[in-house]
């Protein structure tokens, strides 16, 4: 796409965003010519790190406008669809968008804005399975749509799921290639893994079951040809009184390793988790702990990592990491504050100190406060997240702090 047509396309999609705020309030019914949906996001992103001294002189930082305008046909002879989605974001003022601090995902690596046709794909249906080609975004443990920036990844996919089955969802794909978050560009799942010389996808296959409403489970494989194997599971089970004390434990599992001709490297990695929850009058205390072997990390390419100690800045996968998270949220709902909420985790990791992995040790701690809009704003939503990482400078750490500000409206129009 030309960058003269690229700009227009933006520029046209950011004026309707901009313009969009009578149409935000409830979800209106299926219309015989189908649906549009979109999300229109400001967003202030900064990362800052220490290199030498004292300062956070390491500086990646943007604002940036964008968003996203989707249209879906209705089902056609209740078979066939089709879907396409125009993704666009663009600088707001150059002193924040400085070419040499690129990097925080809202925009390309050196804060310029750009459009992409994200998603366009065609999809089929009969009884409970449905089918959809080229490109979409996925949700699964480790390939999603990441999104926590300004735009979600998306990739070229065809595949299937189906729900024929009582509690029971399969899911099969042959996933091709990958749209990052800072780019228009649809790259091979290979060439996203760091072989830039290889034009390879990945095999997908899933189970999420629900044997009992209380206890529903996941088990997705991900197969890279000549790469690796990715196996991941996850068991959450919640009891108690939702109206008093409630309780949940999540466990977490996932085995990976090279495979085929090993073209990145031989490896054999695996990490377990353990979180425990209780849940009483508004508030959430988490209590969790991971462990990572010895033999290597834990490597993840195509989305955001799936465990739950993944913080904003580190997701504590290194070889022979382990880790323990303290958290605590309230929904202030129960005050009679509808609308907000807000959270506090520390993940606090120790790798090993001698060896063949010996590494620096590093903590995070992060704010989360989120509003929900109501009344005649209804789809708006402001978030705001804080980071500070600590890390030991005495093995090569560097301390840091992250910022993120994000208003948020989401909208149908038809």
């Amino acid at each position: 796409m030309s960058a003269k047509f690229s700009h227009f396309v933006l520029a046209c999609l950011l004026s309707l965003l901009l313009a969009l705020p009578a149409y935000a309030a409830d979800e209106k019914d299926a219309s015989k010519w189908g649906t549009v949906t979109g999300q229109a996001r400001l967003y202030y992103f900064t990362q800052r790190n220490k290199t030498t001294g004292q300062e956070f002189d390491n500086i990646k930082e943007s604002l940036a406008l964008g968003g996203w305008l989707k249209y879906e046909t209705p089902w056609i002879a209740d078979i066939f669809g089709l879907g396409a989605a125009l993704y666009g974001t663009a600088p707001i003022t150059g002193e924040f968008n400085q070419v040499d601090q690129g990097g925080t995902g809202l925009l390309t690596s050196k804060n310029e804005g750009f459009a992409v046709v994200a998603e366009a794909y065609l999809k089929a249906r009969y009884a409970d399975t449905e089918a959809r080609v080229w490109r979409q975004r996925i949700e699964t443990p480790f390939i999603n749509s990441n999104d926590s920036r300004m735009l979600p990844q998306t990739f070229e996919a065809y595949g299937l799921k189906s729900s024929a089955i009582d509690n029971l969802e399969l899911s099969l794909f042959w996933v091709d290639k990958e749209k990052g978050r800072d780019t228009e560009l649809f790259k091979s799942m290979s060439y996203m893994a760091g072989l830039k010389d290889y034009d390879r996808g990945v095999a997908m296959a899933g189970v999420d079951w629900k044997p009992f409403a209380y206890l529903p489970t996941r088990f997705w494989n991900y197969y890279a040809p000549d790469l690796d194997n990715t196996f991941f599971t996850q068991f959450k089970y919640t009891f108690g009184d939702p109206k008093d004390i409630q309780y949940s434990v999540l466990f977490q599992g996932v085995d990976q390793r090279s495979v085929g001709d090993q073209l990145n490297g031989v490896y054999s990695g695996q990490e377990a988790g353990l979180l425990g929850s209780l849940m009483y009058s508004g508030f959430t205390f988490d209590l969790g702990g991971t462990i990572v072997n010895d033999d290597t990390g834990i490597r993840n390419s195509w989305g955001v990592y799936p465990f739950f100690n993944n913080m904003m800045a580190y997701n504590f996968a290194r070889a022979g990491e382990k880790t323990i998270l303290l958290g605590v949220g309230y929904d202030f709902a129960h005050m009679g504050w509808d609308g907000y909420r807000a959270d506090i985790k520390a993940v606090l990791g120790d790798t090993p100190d001698t060896g063949p992995h010996a590494t620096y040790d590093r903590s995070e701690y992060d704010l989360d406060i989120y509003y929900d809009f109501d009344g005649e704003l209804k789809g708006m939503s402001l978030l705001s997240r804080f980071s500070y990482q600590d890390a030991d400078e005495s093995m090569g750490g560097r301390d840091g702090y992250q910022v993120r500000l994000r208003l948020q409206y989401n909208f149908q129009l038809l």
